[in-house]
């Protein structure tokens, strides 16, 4: 039996406002930050006998922030002569005179390693483009960004190698958190610098377009009938490498419109610019729309969540599943509290770990019956 850690992930709820769910650490993070740019300015170098010497880190760094317009030449000379004289690093120094903040800090370091750190709109303030419960966007050193990380790490293990990656989450029940994940593990996957598309595919109550805050005059559901093209050009685009699908306007028949191969045939038309396709799913005891869209995808998780899915909830959702062809990875079990054990086996560590939830859910359900 493994213990199980808090799980990260925020869950959604689709009938009230986006909320952020995940603990935040009264402690700041500029250290994390700091220490992040030292470390990985090392491994750029290799050997770490071999990398540039404090002085000639803290130049560029002054650099980088020079060229970002967030400070000037005499700014950097005062902060070198705080950082020398306290003994700490660049971003600490800066952002303790006032001259930055963390924000700052995280925007060029950003930069100088290529990576997304927030995902952001030409023209519109970062901060206010994605659902603060999206974590990975907001806050990317923190503990909850790095459950995410993992995740993503497990399912790139479990699914192999594509030419293009397709994923869709799913629960048995609403409000177990499939959309907050499925939002993050799209920015997530994005921070690899791998294009990647987020497709909205619950018609009956979607929420990406509230958690993006985007319009949903058009989307999936238009472009299924045919009243959009059918491009990725019409989709938002929320970074260089993260876009965004909504679902569009409610449908009076959403099963019909999704069945194959009207979702498959429009998910090869993306394949042909994108690396990854993250598909929310409706959850599957709403209608049959997951048991459509599953086998559609290439590999499927399934989204719990603790003092909510019941283990017979569970066992009816993998039982629709099987029906399908879809590939089962695992699943993500939400706010999992510590010292928890499992029945016959592995279920999600609460660390982003994907477990077999089936045979668990079978030998606890079956043990359940015979007590």
């Amino acid at each position: 039996m493994n213990d199980l850690n808090k799980a990260s992930a925020p869950r959604d709820d689709e009938s009230r406002p986006l909320s952020p769910v995940f603990e935040h650490s009264e402690q700041s993070d500029t250290s994390q930050v700091s220490q992040f740019a030292e470390s990985e300015l090392v491994s750029v170098f290799g050997d770490p006998s071999k990398a540039p010497p404090p002085e000639d880190l803290t130049g560029r760094m002054g650099q980088a922030f020079v060229t970002a317009g967030k400070l000037t030449q005499e700014e950097v000379a005062r902060i070198v002569q705080i950082q020398r004289r306290r003994r700490i690093r660049f971003g600490e120094a800066a952002i303790r005179l006032g001259l930055l903040s963390e924000e700052d800090v995280h925007e060029v370091l950003a930069q100088q390693f290529n990576y997304q750190s927030v995902v952001r709109r030409p023209g519109k303030n970062p901060r206010k483009d994605v659902s603060t419960s999206i974590q990975i966007a907001h806050t990317p050193y923190s503990t909850e960004s790095e459950t995410i990380r993992r995740f993503r790490s497990e399912i790139l293990l479990r699914a192999g190698e594509h030419p293009c990656l397709v994923l869709a989450l799913t629960s048995p029940n609403p409000g177990e958190g499939k959309s907050h994940l499925a939002a993050s593990l799209a920015v997530a996957f994005s921070q690899l610098n791998l294009k990647t598309l987020l497709i909205d595919a619950n018609l009956r109550r979607p929420s990406q377009h509230q958690i993006f805050k985007l319009t949903n005059k058009t989307g999936l559901s238009t472009m299924l009938v045919g009243r959009t093209l059918a491009t990725l050009d019409l989709s938002h685009v929320i970074s260089p490498f993260l876009n965004v699908l909504t679902a569009g306007p409610k449908p009076p028949n959403p099963s019909e419109i999704l069945s194959f191969p009207s979702l498959t045939e429009l998910i090869d038309v993306f394949r042909t610019d994108v690396k990854v396709v993250i598909i929310d799913t409706p959850s599957t005891s709403v209608g049959p729309d997951a048991q459509i869209i599953a086998p559609q995808a290439e590999h499927v998780v399934m989204v719990c969540r603790k003092n909510h899915t019941s283990v017979e909830s569970l066992h009816k959702a993998f039982s629709q599943l099987e029906t399908t062809s879809a590939d089962i990875l695992g699943s993500f079990l939400n706010d999992v509290p510590p010292g928890v054990s499992a029945h016959g086996g592995s279920i999600l560590d609460g660390d982003g770990t994907l477990s077999r939830w089936q045979k668990w859910a079978r030998i606890f359900h079956r043990n359940k019956q015979s007590d």
